[in-house]
């Protein structure tokens, strides 16, 4: 079993020159972006909740609202 380190040596070794030419650009710009959100989350605390949370439209009806009817339903039990 090779390490990661070792497999992408191998992929590497494995390419023509012309194509890893042409990678080259794609791959630094990868790399650098991996390595700068890996030290984002080390140093920078996240917030919560995250910007995208509550992006999302809410299906209806609200079982929110409705969640003591649901359970009494569901369980068979009346008021």
């Amino acid at each position: 079993m090779s390490t990661p380190r070792e497999e992408l040596h191998e992929m590497i070794d494995a390419l023509p020159d012309e194509a890893a030419a042409e990678l080259v650009p794609d791959m630094r710009e990868i790399l650098r972006h991996r390595l700068e959100m890996r030290r984002r989350r080390v140093t920078e605390p996240r917030p919560w909740p995250p910007s995208w949370f509550g992006a999302g439209v809410g299906s209806r009806p609200d079982t929110a609202r409705r969640n003591e009817e649901i359970l009494r339903d569901e369980f068979g039990r009346g008021e």
